[in-house]
């Protein structure tokens, strides 16, 4: 029997692109579907809109905003055999979503991502496979960059993108709720989500053939209150993810690169915010210790074994590219140092 993928859409205040993302999946050839748009309290009328347009979807309107986590409402919701996690600013070609399915069938269970192409920029790419470095900082390897078919190649990475992730269902309610402590709220969710499912040696991977177009980032545009979350929340999945014996050890250079960030961030008006991640971080000690036991109880692997599908180096925003290469080149010499002490 044709399995059935569960598209899983969150929208807030999308009118700007929500329609198109909805109307490319409603193309896709080869595969059966269903679409359940999550939409997170939005005052521009989209939802409405959508309600309209839109008949033969699943529409759920939440009472607030719960950002990422919004998405557990369609994994309770889906019916189908695969989930789709897909953002609102996306393009979905009509053989994107068989593709992903192709790959499952070959490559087996595990946690899937696609390739994203700017949907300005159909030269540009934006993520060919996500991946984080032993100090927490997860980046979109090849953003920005021409794409000269340089990333074709199926591999595994280190987690796939929260706009495009694909697996079956049984697989990701195995794994659990996206950002299940609802400590997150936005910025590294699924640098939490990937790596927890490598904590259970389940594999995250990248399939080039699969390739949707991304608008990128249109709510939430690179600030203070978006640097503040990605600092926090790197080490909230540091303090919960790595085990007791691994903390140990890299805890002196863990301090030493925050004390880099802080000061690398200082010209850029930012390290106010690295100072209110940090205080917010402590009040939040108490959550994530219990966090962080629960989840070292499904631990299956270890730390080690986990880095080896790591990056050593770290790709920055474009507006902060060409003013770092000695930065740069300090985080490769302590991800190796750190990568060798775990």
């Amino acid at each position: 029997m044709e399995p059935l993928v569960s598209v899983i859409i969150l929208n807030y205040n999308g009118s700007d692109y929500i329609f198109d993302c909805i109307k490319s999946v409603l193309k896709t050839e080869l595969c059966k579907f269903e679409i359940i748009l999550i939409d997170n309290n939005s005052t521009d009328g989209s939802f409405e809109k959508c309600k309209q347009e839109f008949l033969q979807i699943k529409l759920i309107k939440n009472s607030k905003n719960l950002a990422m986590a919004a998405r557990n409402i369609g994994i309770d919701n889906a019916q189908g055999n695969f989930i789709l996690f897909l953002d609102a600013d996306t393009i979905v070609q009509p053989r994107s979503i068989y593709e992903l399915i192709k790959s499952w069938e070959a490559h087996g269970e595990g946690v899937y991502q696609g390739k994203l192409i700017s949907q300005t920029d159909h030269s540009k790419i934006e993520s060919a496979g996500n991946m984080t470095n032993v100090f927490g900082f997860g980046f979109a390897r090849g953003r920005g960059k021409e794409d000269k078919k340089q990333y074709e190649k199926f591999e595994r990475i280190s987690f796939p993108v929260g706009g495009y992730t694909f697996a079956s269902t049984e697989l990701i309610r195995h794994i659990g709720y996206i950002d299940e402590s609802k400590l997150f709220f936005l910025m590294l969710d699924d640098v939490d989500y990937g790596w927890r499912a490598w904590l259970e040696n389940i594999p995250c991977y990248y399939e080039p053939k699969s390739v949707i177009f991304h608008l990128g980032s249109p709510v939430l545009q690179w600030s203070k209150r978006k640097f503040f979350f990605a600092e926090r929340n790197r080490w909230i999945c540091l303090l919960s993810l790595y085990s007791s014996k691994t903390l140990f050890k890299i805890f002196p250079i863990l301090l030493l690169v925050d004390i880099g960030v802080f000061f690398f961030f200082i010209p850029r008006g930012l390290a106010s915010s690295k100072i209110t991640a940090m205080f917010s971080l402590w009040k939040m000690i108490p959550k994530i210790l219990a966090r962080r036991k629960r989840l070292q109880r499904k631990r299956e692997i270890s730390d080690k074994e986990i880095i080896q599908n790591f990056s050593e180096y770290v790709e920055l925003p474009s507006m902060m590219r060409n003013q770092s290469s000695l930065g740069g080149n300090i985080i490769i010499n302590l991800s190796r140092f750190a990568k060798k002490m775990i």
